[in-house]
């Protein structure tokens, strides 16, 4: 069985054919993920396009392992690219003036320390122990979000400051990502084998309509404040993943020590490593308006 390196030599040798982009030139690179996960990225670049679709060798690699014939696997990574193409034929505004794409700029939460080395090169703001980066957005439909991250260079092409992102993100990001609030007790009483409990400490899930880097809605205005009027208690906010927190009434915990234990072990044995948020416990005081860390 091929190693990782054999195999990702072996695709980008056998990847085009005489009846499958004959001429293109193939490239696998080292591309870096949220948290300092690393990936291998092939693209295939053609004359007549000018997006090149980047698909993610590691998995395939992992359906190798699992015993996929080599063959099944090139025309799978030929059909994913295809469907990679169409879904990109969209519209892609100018970069080269802000203009083009202050409507399309949102705002994500990531881990500061996780990220240190991708935050050298992109406008950021520190928050906590988490950084809020920026984002354009280049498609958002049923078939999926694709979105970049905004450089440090683009903002100097540009000669706008990160207050100018901050002001379009605050804007554009509720309302292309709008809020949502799930109550777990309510997720789980739907399904079959969950038993409800009376003195069950109640929990919410605070993500968005996408459930994509649902983190990110705790900036969103007063979705804290009013949820937290509404519920007559301060919170406490677990960051169970970049795509959603946890909201639980301060209130019903007695001991707010096991709640750091808690998202500790999660990220640890259940999220995985480029979907973690923050081993913190946070606090919203809804007389101050303002979230403290906890732990």
């Amino acid at each position: 069985m091929m190693n990782f390196e054999e195999f990702k030599a072996w695709v980008k040798e056998n990847i085009t054919s005489k009846d499958w982009k004959e001429t293109s030139q193939v490239e696998i690179s080292v591309v870096k993920k949220n948290n300092g996960v690393s990936k291998a990225g092939l693209s295939i670049r053609e004359d007549e396009h000018d997006v090149s679709p980047l698909l993610y060798l590691d998995d395939y690699y992992i359906h190798y392992q699992n015993g996929e014939l080599l063959e099944n696997i090139i025309r799978n990574i030929r059909a994913d690219y295809d469907k990679k193409v169409q879904m990109a034929a969209v519209k892609i505004p100018n970069l080269q003036e802000f203009e083009n794409i202050r409507g399309r700029v949102i705002y994500r939460l990531v881990n500061y320390e996780k990220n240190k080395e991708i935050l050298e090169d992109c406008p950021h703001i520190r928050l906590y122990d988490l950084a809020v980066t920026f984002r354009w957005v280049a498609r958002i439909d049923d078939v999926g979000v694709s979105t970049s991250l905004i450089t440090n260079k683009q903002v100097k092409e540009w000669g706008v400051s990160v207050n100018d992102l901050v002001l379009a993100a605050r804007q554009n990001t509720p309302r292309l990502f709008p809020a949502k609030i799930i109550d777990m007790e309510e997720m789980l009483a739907g399904m079959v084998s969950f038993i409800l409990y009376p003195n069950a400490i109640p929990m919410y899930i605070l993500t968005n309509e996408q459930e994509l880097n649902g983190a990110s809605a705790l900036l969103y205005g007063d979705i804290l404040k009013d949820f937290a009027n509404k519920k007559g208690s301060d919170m406490y906010i677990l960051p169970s993943s970049i795509h959603e927190v946890i909201m639980v009434p301060a209130d019903r915990i007695d001991d707010p020590k096991g709640l750091s234990s808690m998202v500790h072990e999660a990220n640890t044995t259940v999220v995985s490593t480029g979907d973690v948020l923050s081993d913190s416990v946070y606090y919203y005081d809804r007389k101050k308006d303002q979230i403290l860390v906890k732990a």
